[in-house]
């Protein structure tokens, strides 16, 4: 059966609540061709991969979040913490295995922006270095 984006529980240790969207996290190798003498084609060796920084945000709750956000300013380049995406059926309910990010370093935090003419919701986005993801 196919899935929708919205199908996923995305949490992160140590911070209250759930988080509405997740970009980034891609992972990759970077390739560097080697030739041997008398090759018409090269062999393609890969580095270690990698992962892109993953993005986490929500609209703010004020109950919840706006003293967080001043914390998590404050643990801007020191908190290590594991970002977890676990898949759901359709009624939300947990399926399968979860992606993982182990020791996510936070790299950054987006305060909410403010506009007194707009009605949208203000919203907090984090973004993580990722080193390891399994």
């Amino acid at each position: 059966m196919k899935m929708a984006q919205r199908q996923a529980l995305v949490t992160i240790e140590g911070v209250p609540g759930r988080w509405a969207t997740r970009t980034g996290g891609d992972v990759t190798a970077d390739v560097t061709p080697v030739w041997d003498g008398g090759m018409d084609y090269p062999e393609q060796m890969a580095s270690p991969p990698s992962a892109d920084n993953v993005t986490v945000s929500r609209p703010v709750d004020d109950a919840r979040d706006l003293t967080e956000i001043k914390r998590l300013k404050r643990l801007v380049g020191k908190l290590r913490a594991t970002i977890t995406e676990q898949p759901t059926n359709q009624d939300l309910f947990p399926i399968g295995d979860p992606d993982v990010y182990p020791d996510a370093l936070l790299l950054r935090v987006s305060t909410p922006e403010y506009d007194a003419s707009s009605g949208d919701p203000k919203v907090i986005e984090t973004e993580w270095a990722i080193a390891q993801f399994a």
